[in-house]
């Protein structure tokens, strides 16, 4: 379960505010898209949701627990985030690019347990990558390394997996197969998955629920078809 109490996020250090009382409660197996105008502050809010940017007000909680209030190990298993642009990793492999989102498991960085393998050779299977495990991850192309992360965020089996625009970088086939593979892990893995994408018109028919900023407002469709875009993205 995420829920959002009377959340606001923004930079509290500047105090600009940008979204204020969010109240949201999401279940698991349910694939969330997050759109709006560029800067607006979907990243932002992702951010706040993982932990990386402090709160203005408001509490965010995965399964009872405050994400703000955990310890980095602990929220680990809570949260884990695809930020939009893929890191810059040169001499490592895909596999252990996919290993080091076991950090939590891996005490002073103990050799991979079984279990750990084992999740690691899944989630690189379930994302497609499994050709490329020996490679060196800084050789692959932006959406391949995008596939990577993916599983990095599965093997680190945390109850919400958030991604910000991880269409960025894909072909449209690709970009299709990477929608069908939110939405059936999101079912199978009974994970919370929010994305945000400006690709609508693919991003609408596979998301289960939206959720929309606009200008210091926010709004939640519980199905796509609710969405009318014009209100979400006037003309300039």
């Amino acid at each position: 379960m995420l829920a959002l109490k009377n959340l606001s996020t923004g930079f509290p250090k500047s105090n600009l505010l940008l979204h204020e009382n969010i109240n949201l409660d999401l279940s698991p197996g349910r694939l969330i898209l997050l759109i709006g105008p560029n800067g607006i502050g979907k990243s932002v809010l992702l951010k706040t949701l993982c932990g990386l940017q402090p709160t203005k007000a408001g509490n965010v909680l995965v399964n009872q627990s405050d994400i703000h209030q955990t310890p980095a190990e602990r929220r680990a298993s809570l949260t884990s985030i695809l930020l939009a642009t893929p890191p810059s990793i040169d001499q490592m492999s895909v596999y252990d690019v996919v290993v080091s989102g076991r950090q939590r498991f891996l005490n002073g960085w103990r050799n991979p347990s079984t279990d750990d393998q084992k999740a690691v050779v899944d989630a690189m299977q379930k994302t497609g990558i499994t050709p490329v495990a020996n490679a060196n991850f800084g050789s692959l192309s932006d959406g391949v390394k995008q596939k990577v992360m993916l599983a990095r965020c599965l093997a680190q089996d945390s109850a919400v997996i958030l991604l910000d625009e991880p269409l960025a970088f894909l072909d449209y086939p690709s970009r299709i197969h990477f929608l069908e593979l939110l939405k059936v892990l999101a079912k199978s893995e009974s994970k919370i998955i929010v994305y945000s994408s400006h690709d609508l018109q693919l991003s609408l028919n596979y998301c289960d629920h939206v959720l929309a900023l606009t200008q210091q407002q926010w709004q939640f469709f519980q199905s796509p078809s609710s969405v009318n875009i014009p209100d979400i993205f006037p003309n300039p």
